[in-house]
């Protein structure tokens, strides 16, 4: 006799779960073809087969590549500002956040050994983005609001630092995070470029200017 336990663990998935997954595997299967072979090349055929559905699947969560697109470098984008902005500790989220940052790039210029960069998470490399922000506007806009979420989550870490007197009082939150995030994206496509950069000198230097005290106070 089955027990109940056993009972739900065999019910079939829920219809709204399995679209859910759906997109989710025809997102997984874009950000592969996209990191390997660029925004163009991958034909929605090659997408829709690497993640084994059919056209008609992705139309359903997709009005038409532009779409898309987006809600890959999405994907793309979020997950690398979520990686690297802090929220973990308030006093010293923004000290974490620069950490990651810098670690993320010594990691990617350890990796790059004469070959492009892929800083960004998922492999996909910045000047794609780029070039795709370049052709859409509604790529460019997802992309201008996820950078402005980020100034806002920087800007509150800003605060929180001051507050808690591991940020120098008299500069201001908000140009604290234009600051980090400007030197972030000009980092980012520095390392793609090849530019030699020693990250661990500039998070030094940054948290030096920020005040909020050595490398090793990070907890």
């Amino acid at each position: 006799m089955r027990t109940r336990t056993q009972t739900k663990r065999r019910r079939p998935r829920t219809r709204d779960v399995a679209k859910l997954e759906t997109r989710a595997a025809l997102v997984d299967a874009g950000l592969a073809a996209f990191a390997a072979h660029g925004l163009d090349a991958p034909s929605l055929d090659d997408i829709c087969a690497r993640a084994g559905y059919t056209r008609g699947a992705f139309y359903v969560h997709f009005r038409d590549r532009e779409d898309f697109v987006v809600a890959v470098m999405e994907r793309v984008l979020g997950g690398f500002l979520d990686a690297m902005i802090s929220t973990a500790d308030q006093a010293h989220d923004l000290e974490l956040t620069v950490t990651r940052f810098s670690e993320a790039l010594d990691a990617a210029s350890r990796r790059r050994a004469g070959r492009p960069s892929r800083a960004l998470a998922g492999g996909v490399q910045v000047h794609r983005l780029l070039e795709a922000c370049s052709r859409s506007t509604t790529l460019r806009g997802r992309v201008v609001g996820l950078v402005q979420q980020a100034l806002g989550r920087i800007t509150q870490a800003a605060a929180a630092g001051q507050s808690a007197h591991t940020i120098r009082p008299d500069v201001d939150p908000a140009q604290v995070a234009t600051l980090v995030v400007m030197l972030g994206i000009g980092l980012l496509v520095a390392d793609e470029l090849g530019v030699p950069l020693d990250a661990t000198a500039g998070r030094t230097l940054v948290l030096t200017l920020l005040g909020s005290g050595p490398p090793g106070a990070v907890r």
